[in-house]
């Protein structure tokens, strides 16, 4: 299957010192999210905008996690442009002072400079002094920000790798309880068959039964593998009341669980893959 997030444009802007929903980011980036060439529920999107900074401008990665109907997991990384749209830069010339007219001499030529001259260099040597001085400001701000940049883009790599991670281990946790609980059931009927106990049996499936409802919860955001559970399920309720075509049910289960073992496969493929390219990034 073939899932894609869709976006007009690969960057949004976030005005500075303010949140942004994760509807609203969508909304900027006109963002939908397609299966199969089919558009799908945004339900299952979520936004990774920890590494934003929105006290301080620049550029910030912004991460986007889609989760397919069969577990695929796609991933897209876009732009945040942190800017105040309040703070505009006057481009209009900087007047510059009138020159000075030539000293006119008079019959005392060793008469000294006005004061009011000399008031005028001074206040020039201090316009330099200033400018000299926020060309130095605005330097460091730019490395500092570049240093930020670097670090924000880093931790977000980290954070994406972690999601990853823990959507691998969870997906493995799940399925090898699924297992066990296969494996349990399987132990119930065999023991029936040989002890020819239902009582036993009875309370065996029920607690089964119960450890496969907590399952159940814990995989509430895996459609495909609620389908499993749910199919475990009323194979146990079925067993409850048929005891002796336990063997024909389960067979039946299994047979049934072959396809979702290969989409299983393929979303650990799928994931890992993922995984090692954020590695390897």
């Amino acid at each position: 299957m073939t899932l894609q997030i869709n976006t007009r444009v690969d960057s949004i802007t976030w005005p500075l010192n303010q949140n942004l929903t994760n509807q609203e980011i969508i909304s900027q980036l006109e963002l939908t999210v397609t299966e199969n060439g089919h558009l799908i529920s945004n339900d299952n999107l979520s936004i990774n905008k920890k590494a934003v900074n929105r006290s301080e401008a620049g550029v910030y990665p912004v991460i986007i996690t889609a989760i397919g109907t069969n577990n695929e997991y796609v991933t897209k990384k876009i732009q945040a442009w942190v800017t105040d749209k309040n703070n505009v830069v006057d481009s209009s010339p900087t007047p510059q002072p009138a020159p000075a007219k030539p000293a006119q001499y008079t019959s005392s030529p060793n008469k000294p400079a006005s004061p009011k001259k000399k008031s005028k260099k001074k206040i020039v040597y201090i316009v330099l002094g200033v400018l000299v001085l926020l060309i130095a400001i605005i330097f460091g701000i730019s490395a500092c920000q570049a240093h930020n940049d670097t670090v924000q883009n880093e931790q977000a790599q980290s954070n994406a790798l972690n999601n990853t991670s823990s959507k691998l281990d969870n997906l493995s946790e799940q399925n090898k309880q699924l297992m066990q609980q296969n494996k349990e059931l399987q132990s119930a009927i065999n023991t029936y068959k040989q002890d020819q106990n239902k009582e036993e049996l009875q309370n065996q499936l029920n607690q089964i039964k119960t450890e496969n409802e907590q399952l159940k919860n814990n995989a509430a955001n895996n459609q495909a593998l609620q389908n499993q559970i749910d199919q475990l399920g009323s194979t146990i309720d079925q067993i409850k009341q048929n005891p002796n075509q336990a063997d024909s049910l389960l067979d039946q289960m299994k047979n049934n669980q072959n396809e979702f073992m290969q989409n299983l496969n393929a979303t650990f493929q799928k994931l890992v893959s993922d995984f090692q390219q954020l590695i390897g990034q």
